[in-house]
Formats: structure tokens, C-alpha cells, sequence
């Protein structure tokens, strides 16, 4: 394997572990189910107004997707969904008979055991490592330009605006080396979330 954990426990203090260092379990790749991204944004956009960087909410803005992992994972995804065959994900899934969510599958980058077939490629997120009741699908993608829900993004808006305008159509970076160079962008601002970090490929199946 060769996944990288990025530990930054003090702002610019960026350090590489392994997987075993990690002091909580999480899951390497399994489904999630989340929420869709247009249902998501109206529910935010009353909390912001006026004029707003990059994608997030604001009044008189084309709305650009974001369809990475931090759409809120936990209110609907089991803990032990990475227990779960892929049957047994589909049951679940339209057990649930709601067309605002929507399930997506995910890999932590350099994790080398196969994924599912019948899989889209959406792009690398940047977040905390998920799974095992651990983690809460925070990406510092999605808090940075699309929905500012904890440590928001610089005040001027100008910090990001290469790695923005380099996000594709799904709100995700094209390459591991992008995500990368973003997260390490990130983790030297001050203000930036602290913790355990990861890169994701994000997945969608192509059969739900």
C-alpha cells in the first residue's frame, strides 16, 4: 500500500504517518450514501449573503457542483457499511427510496485493492479519513469553496483561486498530485482545519 496520512496538529506543522499510526480505525474504500448536492445547497444558502468567493452560496451565483464526500455521509451511512456486500449496499440503498440522496464509493488514494465494477471516476477529494464510526466526511475542499460549514476559506477569496479554477466539473482535482499540492496549500494557512488528512478517489456507480 502506499497510502499517506497527512497529520497536521498545529498550523504549517505538516507530518506523514502510516495508516498504523493512526490512533482510530477507518475504512481504506466502501460506499456511502450522501446527500444530493443541489438539495444540500439550497438547505445552506440561507446562511450566507451577499457577495462570496469561489462557489460558496451566495445571492445571484451560478451554482458549480461539488460531488465529493463531505455531503453529510454519516446521517445515512451505516458504520459498518464497508461489511456490506455490494448487494446488500444496493438493498440498503433503495430501502431507502429517496431521490435526494445519492451513493457514491470511495477509495483512499494509494489504497491498492480493486474497486467495484461499473464505476465512474469523479476526481481526488481532500478530507478526513472515513469509515468505522470514525470521522465525519469532512473535506477541506468542500469547506474551503463550496460550503463554508467550519473553518470557511481566507476572507479576501483570492488565496485558492489557482486550485479553484483547476477543480473540474464534479468540484474535485483531475490528479493526486493536485489534491496534494492543494492540501498542503491548505494546511499552511492558520486558519486551516487541523487533524488527520487523507486524499480520496471518489467513485459513482453507474447503475443506481
Amino acid at each position: 500500500m502506499n497510502i499517506k496520512i497527512y497529520q497536521c496538529n498545529k498550523p504549517k506543522e505538516i507530518h506523514i504517518i502510516s495508516p498504523d499510526d493512526l490512533q482510530w480505525g477507518y475504512s481504506p474504500m466502501q460506499f456511502c450514501i450522501v446527500n444530493n448536492y443541489k438539495d444540500l445547497y439550497l438547505k445552506e444558502l440561507p446562511g450566507f449573503s451577499g457577495t462570496t468567493p469561489y462557489a460558496i452560496p451566495g445571492e445571484n451565483k451560478p451554482v458549480r457542483e461539488y460531488n465529493g464526500i463531505d455531503r453529510e455521509p454519516d446521517e445515512y451511512t451505516p458504520e459498518n457499511f464497508d461489511e456490506y456486500s455490494e448487494s446488500e449496499v444496493l438493498e440498503y440503498y433503495h430501502q431507502l427510496d429517496d431521490t435526494n440522496l445519492e451513493l457514491i464509493f470511495y477509495r483512499v488514494s494509494g489504497y491498492e485493492y480493486n474497486i467495484p465494477e461499473n464505476m465512474t471516476f469523479l476526481g481526488f477529494d481532500v478530507g478526513y479519513p472515513y469509515g468505522k464510526g470514525c470521522g465525519d466526511g469532512f473535506s477541506a475542499i468542500c469547506d474551503c469553496m463550496f460550503l463554508s460549514r467550519w473553518h470557511g476559506c481566507d476572507e479576501e477569496g483570492v488565496e485558492f483561486i489557482e486550485e479553484y479554477q483547476n477543480l473540474n466539473e464534479n468540484g474535485l482535482f483531475d490528479s493526486r498530485e493536485m489534491a496534494e499540492k492543494y492540501l498542503y496549500h491548505y494546511l499552511n494557512q492558520e486558519w486551516a482545519e487541523l487533524g488527520d488528512f487523507c486524499i480520496f478517489e471518489i467513485y459513482k456507480p453507474i447503475y443506481t
